[in-house]
């Protein structure tokens, strides 16, 4: 019998189990989303949002699975070869034991050309035996590859416990085997149709032959979907590697915001180089310090500005006026991220000059306030992990994940003691208005938990045009739809928008800058119930099972 086979063979039989488990991953998730239509729990969830969130949870699956079985398949196909290589070696290696025996009457026995691997699944002992015959007597008998006798246990009678007496006549390929207990009555008749025997083996090797034949479709078919390559395995590992590393940056940057110190130093007014100009003119002319000027800044970690100052007050002391100055700028900047360097202020002839710093960075500013942590928690991060993988993609994401929720978590202490919410005023751009989408600084955009409003839409809500709209709402929840949303979704062309709401079908809420200009109109759904009965929403055609990969279907 031959046990050793070529490499192929294992990684077909490996690459098979794994395209078997994704392929009943991907029927079990079938099965998920079918139940999902008809789930009383998820009556209000959309179609095509069931069908979004199962295939995104399949696919996440599928590459725990890929990922997993790829780790794994250069060592068990390994394992596989080495099992049927000893077994292999075993088979046609082993020498004949001589000098054996018959146990029945003491003569010489040999070896008849039959022999069989005695093994089992549950043991990892593998022992050849061969069938000897005796010369004298004819007893046929296994011999194992150490010498020893292979010793079957009697059959024993079910009734008294006894050994049984076996015969066995054989017609053609018919035989009879006859059970007598040598010490009761018990008897037992049993027959081995050896015909039968082989037509079931006829169809055993056909059935085979036509297992092969689909093993051999499911790879074609499969492999290159499920089967990881060494490039596309390696690329998995290391994702993981980098998920790993990316989990502890984003709880260590997540970390920071729960000091109460980091929170202090993030709470310091950004100054940019004009505001700080503004805020220092204005505060050193109340003490007679005038025409206070900055020059030319030198960009490097930090930003550096020299300034220079008159002092209008010529009666003061050259001392006194370079000691109030600092207390001043120091009073000034407490509560900015821009502070008087040490080299401190000089006074010649009423002229005062210094030199301004600036710090930008959370470590900066916390080092600024003499807030750093004494004793912070150790890294749970392998130093040479973090330094492969911090520009990961996946790491620079946990990184500003973190950073964002940390924030998140420190404004929403901030409404213990602003409830109704407040303006950022963190020196931030970008930030997008929830309700008429356009982009604004921190300091023009109003904070809740519920959403962020811009300036204007802030104003329209105080002023009462439109009510607090709950903006964290998932989109099939929304309070609201727009002009937008009606032309694309609803298939509303604009001039019918006009015409609709002059006949009262539609009702918009126009929103105001504060010269009284419209800039964006919203519809609420409370008022506009018979507009959304009479045009609704166009139905996307959705696929009634879940894909396999891409938008390919299983």
């Amino acid at each position: 019998m031959e046990y050793l086979q070529n490499e192929q063979h294992y990684i077909d039989r490996y690459d098979l189990n794994t395209i078997e488990e994704c392929l009943n991953t991907v029927k079990m998730y079938q099965e998920v989303y079918k139940k999902s239509l008809t789930s009383k729990e998820l009556k209000d969830l959309p179609e095509e949002e069931k069908l979004r969130n199962v295939n995104l949870m399949l696919h996440r699956t599928l590459f725990v699975i890929k990922g997993k079985r790829y780790e794994k398949k250069q060592e068990t196909v390994h394992e596989w070869m080495e099992e049927d290589r000893l077994k292999q070696d075993k088979q046609d290696h082993t020498p004949v034991p001589e000098g054996i025996m018959c146990p029945l009457c003491n003569g010489q026995m040999h070896f008849n050309s039959t022999k069989h691997l005695d093994h089992t699944y549950d043991s990892a002992l593998i022992r050849m035996m061969f069938l000897f015959k005796c010369n004298d007597c004819k007893n046929q008998q296994w011999v194992y590859d150490d010498g020893g006798i292979r010793v079957s246990n009697p059959d024993l009678c079910p009734k008294c416990k006894s050994e049984l007496n076996i015969k066995a006549t054989r017609k053609g390929k018919i035989i009879t085997w006859k059970h007598k207990c040598k010490s009761c009555s018990y008897t037992k008749t049993e027959i081995d149709d050896f015909e039968k025997h082989d037509e079931e083996h006829k169809k055993w090797l056909e059935k085979q032959k036509k297992k092969e034949v689909e093993d051999n479709k499911l790879l074609k078919k499969y492999r290159e979907e499920f089967c990881l390559t060494d490039k596309e395995g390696k690329e998995y590992v290391e994702t993981l590697e980098a998920m790993e590393v990316g989990h502890e940056v984003y709880e260590e940057e997540k970390r920071k915001y729960d000091n109460q110190s980091y929170q202090i130093a993030m709470s310091l007014k950004k100054l940019t180089i004009l505001e700080l100009e503004e805020l220092l003119s204005e505060s050193l002319e109340k003490e007679k310090y005038v025409k206070f000027t900055l020059d030319k800044p030198d960009m490097g970690r930090f930003v550096t500005i020299p300034f220079s100052i008159l002092d209008a007050n010529s009666t003061r002391n050259p001392n006194i006026s370079e000691a109030k100055l600092k207390k001043l700028i120091k009073d000034t900047l407490e509560d900015t991220n821009w502070r008087l360097m040490s080299d401190g202020v000089h006074y010649r002839l009423g002229y005062l000059s210094g030199t301004l710093k600036a710090y930008e960075q959370a470590e900066d500013l916390m080092e600024l306030l003499g807030k750093q942590e004494k004793n912070p928690p150790e890294s749970k991060i392998d130093p040479e992990q973090r330094a492969k993988y911090m520009s990961h993609n996946l790491v620079q994401l946990a990184k500003l994940s973190g950073e964002m929720d940390g924030i998140r978590e420190t404004r929403k202490r901030r409404l213990e003691k602003e409830p109704d919410g407040f303006f950022l005023n963190d020196g931030g751009q970008g930030y997008t208005c929830g309700i008429c989408f356009d982009a604004h600084d921190g300091e023009d955009i109003w904070w809740r938990l519920d959403g962020l409003r811009c300036r204007d839409c802030w104003r329209n809500i105080q002023e009462g045009v439109i009510p607090i709209l709950n903006l964290d709402k998932r989109r099939w929840e929304k309070e609201f739809f727009t002009k937008n949303e009606i032309t694309d979704k609803l298939g509303v062309h604009p001039s019918t928008i006009r015409k609709l709401r002059r006949e009262g079908v539609l009702y918009g809420r126009d929103l105001k800058r504060e010269n009284r200009s419209i800039y964006y109109t919203i519809y609420l759904n409370s008022e506009n119930k018979r507009f959304l009965k009479k045009y609704p929403k166009k139905d996307k055609k959705t696929k009634k099972t879940i894909s396999g990969k891409d938008s390919d279907l299983i």
